[in-house]
């Protein structure tokens, strides 16, 4: 990874229309804004802010990639200009308090800006902290050697904002300001981690394709005079509310009643003896009456799920799906899962790379499905339907389709079923939403971003961050745990001790934030990863478990009738008081949250005005609640409950 000097990256650029003033060489722009200017130099696109406390940097100049600008226009609501030598033309107009950009090339090309890395300017504030939208949301200090090291150990410098953040967008705070930046699609951008000197800075680079007709670039910047590390999860909720497209547990509810089952329910897959009436019946008898239950499974295995469980496990109440995908298809003579074989489709479905050649599956298996080869079938994707309609007769009332909801997206080149990545996320909005809205099952798919979250119940994953020392350690089989035995595989059932690189980086309390919590608590329920039940880390069981808590949101399990019967009493204790907790909770916005203490081991989260949730995760008691504990204050009831896992 190289790094770039201050002179070689892009900067934001802000504007009032109504009050532009050119200096008079013509190359700086002041534009006033709600509660805050900007002053743009149209000769480097460096942006600078001011309020009425201070000044601040908002993107930095590129002058010596963009020679001169040409053709300087200012309509009613448009400001615009040219950049002939790079192809580029630039638009600005201002939306409320946002100054939106908009960058169309004619040619093919990447575009790198704006970039976070401070101004030489000796009255700019200096960048402290950047806000990801990685998973679940992560606040890092921009000169901590912690992280400095961390993401060159990893090599975690670049992330693609279609499939490795959940939002698109990101935050620079900086001495006394947030400044956020929001990307009007997440298709074709990378935030890239960048070091000067002693500190990270974030660059973006945007990529215009022919395959996109090059579409335009799109990215909206305001300022919030104050340090916020929620306010772009703010800002990102008033736009889905402005264009109706945030819609609500309560609103998906009233289209399928069977949604409120999730309220109050942890979620488990179940292995081995875990598909047992047997287990259902002892669940049961510990007082839970939600759950959230998932399987997949093969015909060679000892315990299937029947019909009969289905039934059963609907009569106490429960919620039960397969884990299936479209994503995979192999070769019906040699495939490792039923769950890749479709009749019609090998290989003529396989993704065509741009070089000609088939693309290849998860880990070389068979080849990547293409979603336009289904879209084509006649009727309408009757493969994946048909396999929908098979799982549906036995009874189920929910379904875990992997894979289509997490933003890893495709181009395909095949000459029978081309499509783009824009194209491939539209087919697969299409089917998810067949999936919930036709066949009225409660949809779960994997860490979901956010343009598939109003077709979704629920997500598996969203709670992760920084997932790079967990690909690291669930490759290590002898440690972590292998795929067998086939009835309680030890990559789920085996506990183990987490390293430390893996604690400080995934559940520091010092980098965590309910980003995505804050955008999206009302409108999904979502938990840690499948693969990481809350059993897999003894030492981190703890800690995961306050963190659900102060979030709102369920554990989740892998269980057998062993596990089951070994951990009755915890099961029973967390039940009991997780139910009645997330039954008052799961409709409810997060509408604030914030650290108690200097350390950030007190941290306190509000549901609206109806909840305030106290999570202590220190090893000292804070006020009245004790060590490694959490408070939940039933505003309306006024009871407090301290919970201690």
């Amino acid at each position: 990874m190289k790094f770039f000097s201050k002179n070689s990256l892009f900067f934001f650029i802000c504007i009032n229309i109504n009050n532009i003033n050119a200096f008079a060489d013509s190359n700086i722009i002041d534009i006033q804004l709600d509660n805050w200017s900007a002053e743009i130099n149209l000769k480097s696109l460096e942006v600078m802010g001011k309020t009425e406390q201070n000044s601040l940097s908002i993107a930095s100049p590129i002058s010596h990639l963009l020679s001169d600008f040409k053709n300087l226009k200012k309509s009613s609501n448009t400001f615009s200009w040219d950049y002939p030598e790079k192809s580029i033309s630039v638009e600005v107009k201002k939306e409320n308090n946002f100054l939106v950009f908009k960058f169309t090339s004619k040619i093919p090309q990447i575009f790198e800006w704006p970039s976070t890395l401070t101004s030489t300017n000796s009255e700019t504030n200096n960048s402290e902290e950047l806000v990801i939208p990685d998973g679940e949301g992560l606040l890092i200090p921009t000169q901590d050697p912690f992280w400095i090291t961390k993401i060159d150990k990893y090599d975690a410098y670049e992330y693609s904002m279609k499939e490795q953040l959940t939002l698109p967008l990101f935050a620079n705070i900086t001495d006394y300001n947030t400044v956020t930046y929001i990307s009007d699609s997440s298709l074709n951008n990378t935030l890239k981690f960048n070091k000067n000197s002693d500190s990270i800075y974030i660059q973006q680079e945007h990529q215009f394709r022919q395959k996109d007709n090059l579409a335009p670039y799109i990215i909206k910047i305001t300022v919030d005079p104050k340090q916020d590390f929620l306010a772009p999860g703010k800002h990102f909720r008033n736009l889905l509310t402005q264009k109706n497209e945030l819609i609500t547990l309560n609103q998906k509810a009233a289209q399928n009643k069977e949604i409120t089952k999730l309220y109050g329910a942890f979620h488990a897959y179940l292995w081995g003896t875990g598909r047992t009436e047997e287990s259902l019946n002892l669940l049961k008898d510990l007082g839970i009456h939600s759950l959230w239950l998932g399987y997949d499974q093969n015909i060679n295995e000892k315990y299937k799920v029947t019909k009969k469980f289905i039934q059963t496990a609907k009569n106490y109440g429960y919620l039960v799906g397969p884990y299936d995908t479209w994503e995979n298809i192999q070769n019906p003579k040699t495939a490792d899962t039923q769950l890749s074989i479709f009749p019609n489709a090998w290989p003529i479905a396989a993704i065509i790379e741009e070089g000609g050649k088939r693309k290849p599956g998860f880990q070389n298996r068979g080849y990547e499905a293409s979603s336009e080869y289904f879209v084509k079938q006649k009727p309408e994707n009757k493969d994946l339907y048909s396999r929908l309609k098979n799982f549906k007769e036995t009874g189920i009332n929910s379904y875990f389709l992997d894979v289509d909801a997490t933003g890893a997206l495709h181009d395909d080149y095949s000459p029978i079923h081309p499509m783009n990545a824009k194209k491939d996320m539209e087919n697969r909005i299409k089917r998810l939403n067949h999936i919930s809205k036709q066949e009225k099952l409660v949809l779960g798919s994997e860490t979901a971003v956010y343009w598939a979250i109003p077709s979704l119940a629920f997500a598996h994953g969203n709670f992760s961050v920084f997932n790079s020392p967990h690909w690291k350690l669930t490759r290590q089989n002898k440690i972590y745990g292998r795929w067998y035995p086939t009835e309680r595989p030890e990559f789920f059932f085996k506990t183990i001790k987490a390293p430390e690189d893996y604690e400080n980086t995934k559940y520091n309390p010092l980098y965590r934030i309910p980003l995505f919590q804050y955008v999206y608590h009302d409108a999904i329920i979502t938990t840690d990863r499948w693969e990481i039940p809350i059993t897999k880390f003894s030492n981190l069981k703890t800690k995961r478990i306050l963190f659900e808590i102060l979030y709102g949101i369920p554990s989740i399990w892998s269980l057998d009738f062993k596990l089951i019967k070994e951990n009755k009493i915890e099961l029973k204790k967390y039940s009991d008081f997780f139910q009645t907790y997330h039954h008052k909770i799961a409709e409810l916005p997060l509408t604030s949250f914030e650290f108690l203490t200097n350390d950030k081991f007190v941290q306190q989260a509000k549901y609206k005005n109806e909840i305030i949730v106290t999570a202590n995760f220190s090893k000292i008691s804070y006020k009245n609640i004790p060590k490694e504990s959490v408070e939940v204050n039933y505003l309306k009831e006024n009871k407090k409950v301290i919970y201690t896992p």
